[in-house]
C-alpha cells in the first residue's frame, strides 16, 4: 500500500470522513465468495431523499435538530473543515450491533452533505466489531456492492453498499470502525 493511500484511509477514519466521492480504498476487482453465494433480492429502495434515519440530504442544521428531538445537539463550536464543510451537529451515542458509535452531521453551504459514525476515540474496536457491524448493515441494505481489504502495511477494510440515493461505506483500521453515509451521484442511483 502506498503512503498516499494509507493517509487517505486514516483521514477517512478521523472524526469525520473526507468527501465521500473519493474512495479510501480502490474498488474490488471481484466479489468475494461470500458475496457471490449470498444473492437475495435487494431491500426496497429508501425514501428518495433519505440520508440516515430521519436525516434527509439538504436539510439545514435546524431541520436536522428537529428531526432528532432530544437526541441530536448543535456542536459548539462548529468544526470547520479544510474543504469549507462544517461539522455542526451530532449524537454522542448511537448503538449498532451492540456497539456504540458517535454520529457527526456535516453541512456544506448550510445543507446536510455527509453523516459520519465512528466508534468512540477512547476505546479500541477490533476486527470482530467490523464483522458484527458489517453483518448488521448487510441485513439492512442487502449484499454489499463491494468489499476490499489491504493487509500490506496494516489491516484496512472497507465494505460499500448502495441504498437508493445514499452510499454507505463501512471502514476499518485497527482500533476504529467508521460508517459514512453520503449522497450518491444521480447517475449512480439506478445501478442498484
Amino acid at each position: 500500500m502506498t503512503d498516499g493511500r494509507l493517509t487517505l484511509f486514516l483521514l477517512a477514519l478521523a472524526c469525520v470522513a473526507p468527501r465521500a466521492n473519493a474512495p479510501a480504498l480502490p474498488p474490488a476487482h471481484a466479489p468475494t465468495a461470500a458475496m457471490a453465494a449470498a444473492s437475495p433480492a435487494p431491500p426496497p429502495a429508501p425514501d428518495a431523499a433519505e440520508a440516515w434515519r430521519s436525516a434527509r440530504w439538504g436539510m439545514t442544521v435546524g431541520e436536522l435538530l428537529e428531526a432528532f428531538p432530544g437526541e441530536a445537539t448543535r456542536l459548539e463550536p462548529e468544526l470547520k473543515l479544510a474543504d469549507g464543510a462544517v461539522v455542526a451537529a451530532g449524537i454522542d451515542v448511537h448503538p449498532i450491533a451492540s456497539h456504540e458509535f458517535r454520529v457527526r452531521f456535516v453541512f456544506e453551504g448550510g445543507k446536510l452533505c455527509l453523516v459520519s459514525l465512528r466508534t468512540p476515540p477512547d476505546s479500541y474496536a477490533g476486527p470482530e466489531v467490523y464483522g458484527e457491524v458489517e453483518k448488521a448493515l448487510t441485513a439492512r441494505y442487502g449484499p454489499p456492492m463491494e468489499a476490499t481489504s489491504d493487509k500490506e502495511l496494516i489491516d484496512l477494510r472497507q465494505t460499500r453498499w448502495a441504498a437508493g440515493p445514499t452510499g454507505v461505506d463501512l471502514k476499518y483500521i485497527p482500533g476504529v470502525v467508521a460508517i459514512v453515509y453520503y449522497p450518491r451521484p444521480a447517475t449512480a442511483t439506478s445501478d442498484r
